[in-house]
């Protein structure tokens, strides 16, 4: 991979992270409001085959979290949220420049882009410091955080195959420098999309999902007395 193209990717990831960031806290600084960059779950643990993209999505948490410490010293009224999608079935593997000789495919779970609207929208309006998007990516991340060998392990077990479909017939543009004026919002991605993601949901409402699994516990713990009232 051409050291050029690795520039250019941080071009877009990272500076046009860093440079939307500082304008819209121009504009937020007098008010207030809220800003959220968009990280990835290898903002937190890199994967095979996108060490540079990996990178450039750790930079971007690097950044939204010290600039969130600035802001918060400077008692600048604005919330920073990183959201940290899982694989999204966006065209995303379509504008991706390819060097393999099989076309690129998302690692599952793959998630519905609409429970990334859904976070960012909560995000803006409720202050939240990050999200994953999808129980998968939670889970990989707590993965490589507490078990970084086992991670690495199932990563080069898994994760090269994973993200290979069938071989490359012809070249399609890809979005490295320039757009592709696609407009589509889902991408072809082959397996299973799933289009909510409950534990998603259930980080949006922590209190309402607190408070229904200790309902659900409760009315557990009652039938099992009852039970056990009935079998003396």
């Amino acid at each position: 991979m051409p050291v050029e193209d690795m520039q250019q990717l941080f071009e877009t990831n990272f500076w046009g992270v860093v440079h939307g960031s500082r304008v819209a806290c121009t504009y937020l600084r007098p008010g207030g409001g809220a800003l959220i960059n968009i990280g990835s779950i290898v903002s937190d643990r890199a994967i095979p085959l996108q060490a540079i993209y990996s990178a450039s999505k750790h930079a971007v948490k690097g950044f939204t979290d010290a600039l969130r410490m600035e802001l918060e010293e400077e008692g600048v009224p604005i919330s920073l949220t990183l959201i940290k999608p899982s694989g999204i079935a966006t065209p995303y593997i379509d504008h991706a420049k390819n060097y393999m000789d099989r076309k690129p495919s998302l690692p599952p779970p793959v998630y519905a882009p609409e429970t990334v609207a859904e976070a960012i929208l909560h995000a803006s309006e409720t202050p939240i410091r990050d999200m994953f998007i999808g129980s998968g990516g939670k889970g990989l991340s707590a993965l490589g955080q507490y078990a970084p060998r086992i991670a690495d392990k199932y990563m080069e077990w898994a994760m090269f195959d994973q993200q290979k479909r069938e071989a490359v017939e012809e070249l399609h543009p890809d979005g490295l420098y320039d757009a592709t004026n696609d407009p589509r919002e889902r991408g072809p991605y082959p397996g299973h999309i799933s289009e909510t993601s409950y534990y998603t949901k259930a980080a949006m409402h922590p209190m309402m999902t607190g408070a229904l699994m200790l309902a659900v516990g409760f009315a557990a713990t009652q039938l099992v007395r009852h039970r056990r009232e009935q079998l003396h």
